[in-house]
């Protein structure tokens, strides 16, 4: 497992982090677009949403493509034209263009974020996800740590070469995925048994591992069984209320620190601590529940310490005490993300997992259409920019009293069997990783 780490995740990270900014890259563009295209708060987040729409249309069909073409050509195809879709959406000149070039955006990264979570499943057994889904995701915070300052650069370039300062930044941002796109055809493996980096015993235990998880599972092959199962819409809402909290922070907060009167350079600096408190959160939360065995708390309590936190940033006046409460707050929202996912892998397997991942992750994702777009809303009718942001303050305690449900609906299944004993070696590997 630690080798299949060191092979995967870097690579795997780096491809998550490139995606992340060039998904919420609109947040920055703001700064200069919505005057230049003369949009409103509600019509700037609506075209902004327009990408979840697009993702939550095609994902599921995206991810049956994914098992059917394999991960590796399939994460290229969508990372090129990711990148090619960035890159255009230099010529956006009006509120439709902006809407259409967010939906093609949306249809051509649909399927990637659960792909690979998918992905990650045919390597890991059950007991080594959490901690390797919070690596994975951990690309998520740092997007925003390393990003955010370039963004803010980019931002500042307003008028240079008769290019907007938004211009820049979609041009730069989107040239990454197409390179890596192509690297990915090269570097990654199909799975377990096309890795030439693994000895056969090597791939014989990862086999064996996951085979014997996967008897007491559902085997159904019918893609659309996800649809009708309430223990996967009942993760559908409790993801909605993560991807609605995430969301709602990072498109708003450079907004928000803007508002503290500082330059679009410093903008970027001070918009990455809070992710930097994130990514510290990430890597914490998901060894302290593989540690004790406990899921639920380590979930639940970070979220509602995110929404009381949240909530008294709207009290204060101080922008030093304003961006601490806020980075706690993005710390409760992202830390528990990937103790998420590894709950909800564990219900199915083979084609049905690809579609299960797929719909939690689809429509939960609509929450970040959902959750800027009434932040928007809210703060044209009272234009109050801190009143939209009890939108947050909503989903963050939601979501954690949706996890208090969370240990019922998991014990509902049938219990799994007990994976066989790790030679005291392996136990040590494990550990390091």
């Amino acid at each position: 497992m630690a080798l299949v780490t060191r092979r995967l995740l870097p690579f795997l990270a780096l491809l998550y982090l490139v995606a992340y900014i060039d998904r919420s890259n609109v947040g920055f563009a703001k700064l200069t677009l919505q005057s230049d295209l003369g949009l409103s708060e509600t019509a700037f987040f609506m075209g902004s949403g327009m990408f979840f729409i697009a993702y939550a249309i095609f994902e599921v069909p995206s991810n049956l493509l994914l098992e059917r073409v394999g991960a590796r050509r399939w994460f290229a195809r969508i990372m090129i034209s990711w990148g090619i879709i960035t890159v255009l959406t230099v010529f956006v000149h009006s509120e439709t263009s902006f809407y259409l070039f967010r939906f093609l955006l949306g249809v051509t990264e649909a399927g990637f974020y659960p792909g690979v979570i998918y992905f990650l499943t045919k390597w890991y057994p059950n007991r080594h996800r959490a901690r390797v889904f919070g690596l994975f995701i951990f690309a998520n915070p740092v997007s925003f740590a390393l990003g955010n300052p370039l963004l803010g650069l980019l931002s500042s370039l307003d008028g240079t070469l008769g290019l907007a300062g938004w211009q820049w930044i979609f041009l730069v941002t989107g040239l990454p995925a197409v390179a890596l796109g192509v690297v990915t055809l090269f570097y990654l493996p199909e799975g377990p048994e096309k890795a030439k980096w693994l000895s056969d015993a090597q791939r014989e235990w990862i086999r064996s591992e996951l085979d014997r998880e996967a008897e007491p599972r559902h085997h159904s092959s019918n893609p659309l069984a996800p649809l009708k199962s309430g223990r996967v819409w009942f993760f559908v809402l409790q993801f909605l209320m993560l991807i609605v909290a995430a969301y709602g922070l990072s498109f708003w907060l450079p907004t928000i620190v803007k508002g503290f009167g500082v330059s679009d350079t410093v903008t970027g600096l001070l918009t990455a601590i809070p992710y930097v408190c994130a990514a510290v959160a990430l890597v914490v939360l998901p060894r302290s529940a593989d540690r004790h065995r406990d899921y639920y708390w380590h979930m639940g309590l970070p979220l509602a310490l995110a929404g009381v936190a949240m909530g008294l940033s709207l009290f204060v006046d101080s922008p030093v005490l304003r961006l601490a409460l806020m980075s706690v707050a993005a710390a409760g929202i992202l830390g528990p993300q990937p103790i998420f996912w590894s709950l909800s892998s564990q219900l199915f397997t083979g084609v049905r997992a690809a579609s299960t991942v797929a719909t939690i992750n689809s429509v939960g994702n609509l929450g970040g259409w959902l959750g800027p777009l009434a932040i928007g809303y809210i703060v044209d009718m009272t234009h109050k920019t801190s009143s939209g942001l009890w939108v947050i303050v909503a989903a963050a305690l939601i979501g954690g009293a949706l996890v208090i449900q969370t240990r019922r609906i998991i014990t509902r299944k049938a219990p799994a069997a007990q994976p066989a004993p790790v030679p005291p070696a392996a136990r040590t590997t494990d550990h390091a990783t």
